[in-house]
């Protein structure tokens, strides 16, 4: 899914880029016209008048600087084809709803990148007040590495999680303890059996004792 919106962005940016370069096109052909006409304009003016100053139309507020489409004359109106404004309808309809897929693309990676924004934003808050905390703390609880040796060293850089560990510790006793107490049990259970086979082993031998014709000498 994220592929197949990657596509359509890159299609819609790349759609959007040659409208954007032909515009540039019009405008620069409607500035040099402009000039034209204003050099032949100036050409049949006297010396003594300053140069006309040309008025910048960069700030004026319109529509759209795409060419906008020819007005038919309603006599012509015969000749076209009567699919034309069907077909015309299609494209700025594909054309609108292209447009309404970018902004929902774009509308959703800003939403994401606020939220990651923010999310960084608190990280870096946190940091900061535990830094904060770190720095205004006394020095007597800071940690004196000169007093340490490598081993302890590398074991504090490591950032080991002690809950954690404790906790593992206390599993690792618990098991211990558990396999202890089953080994009692095992023991006992052989000890069960063994008896139990001594027992059954005498009462054979008794009855063929008893029961034997064979005289011992």
């Amino acid at each position: 899914m994220i592929i197949v919106l990657r596509k359509e962005k890159t299609r819609i940016r790349r759609k959007f880029v040659i409208n954007t370069l032909w515009e540039v096109v019009v405008i620069r052909r409607q500035c040099t016209k402009m000039e034209n006409c204003e050099k032949e304009s100036d050409a049949q003016k006297s010396f003594s008048s300053p140069p006309r100053r040309r008025r910048s139309t960069f700030f004026e507020r319109r529509d759209s600087i795409v060419p906008q489409p020819e007005i038919i004359d309603p006599i012509q109106t015969e000749n076209i084809d009567p699919n034309f404004y069907k077909k015309l309808n299609e494209v700025d309809n594909k054309h609108n709803q292209d447009l309404k897929r970018y902004h929902d693309i774009l509308l959703a990676e800003k939403n994401q990148w606020k939220v990651e924004v923010k999310c960084r934003r608190n990280k870096y808050h946190d940091l900061r007040q535990q830094f904060q905390i770190a720095s205004n703390a006394p020095s007597r609880s800071r940690i004196s590495y000169s007093a340490l040796s490598n081993e302890d060293i590398e074991f504090l850089k490591g950032k080991v999680n002690v809950s954690q560990l404790v906790e593992n510790q206390c599993n690792l006793h618990k098991s211990v303890l558990r396999t202890r107490d089953f080994f009692r049990r095992a023991t006992e259970l052989d000890n069960v059996v063994l008896d139990h086979c001594e027992k059954k082993l005498s009462k054979v031998t008794d009855y063929i004792l008893q029961n034997s014709t064979i005289d011992f000498k």
